[in-house]
């Protein structure tokens, strides 16, 4: 998977990142998808831009969970999306497939 941007206005990454990540971070995991997530902040320009980039063996697998997760969200997933509704401007997702 290739790494998820989201801008910010007014340099609230940082804010926002400390908390938003851990919980992601989190629910990849307890899924057995994310076993590097990283997280990139560009704070130069006059919007934040945050890019957590994070690696998993099948996008099938990855978009059917997802799929079900957004259809019938928990508690855990709610707080996800609740905060990027709230904090984040914009985002965008890209893809990546690397083949050896």
């Amino acid at each position: 998977m290739g790494p998820l941007p989201l801008e910010w206005g007014a340099h609230r990454a940082p804010e926002s990142c400390g908390t938003l990540v851990p919980a992601v971070g989190y629910v990849y995991i307890s899924q057995g998808f994310n076993t590097n997530g990283k997280i990139y902040v560009d704070r130069s320009g006059h919007m934040d831009t945050a890019v957590y980039e994070f690696e998993v063996d099948s996008l099938d697998a990855f978009f059917t969970w997802q799929r079900g997760a957004y259809a019938n969200p928990g508690p855990e997933a709610m707080a996800i999306i609740e905060c990027l509704n709230e904090t984040a401007v914009e985002g965008y997702r890209e893809i990546y497939e690397v083949i050896l």
